[in-house]
C-alpha cells in the first residue's frame, strides 16, 4: 500500500495547462498539504478525522488527478521557475 498519493486539481489550471494546486495526501493522518505557488513545499490543511479528510477527497474528485511524485518534481520546478520572473 502507498502511504502518500499526490492529486493535482485540474479544475485550476495555467495557460500552460500546470495546475495551480497538488494535494498530498498521507495514509491515516488527519491533514492535507496543499501545495501551490506560494506553498511550494505545503501548507497543512487540518480535518477532524481521516474520514471527513477522505470525504473532502469525494467532493473534489471530478477535478483532479492523481500523479506520482515524478510528476510532482516537474510541477513544482515549474512553479519555482514561475516565481523567478
Amino acid at each position: 500500500m502507498e502511504n502518500t498519493l499526490y492529486f493535482k486539481d485540474m479544475n485550476h489550471c495555467d495557460q500552460n495547462n500546470y495546475p495551480k494546486k497538488v494535494y498530498k495526501v498521507e495514509y491515516s493522518k488527519m491533514l492535507i498539504e496543499i501545495l501551490d505557488t506560494d506553498h511550494i513545499q505545503g501548507r497543512p490543511f487540518y480535518f477532524s478525522s481521516p474520514h471527513s479528510r477522505d470525504d473532502f477527497i469525494k467532493q473534489i474528485k471530478d477535478h483532479i488527478l492523481r500523479i506520482n511524485h515524478e510528476e510532482l518534481e516537474d510541477i513544482q520546478l515549474y512553479w519555482k521557475k514561475s516565481r523567478s520572473y
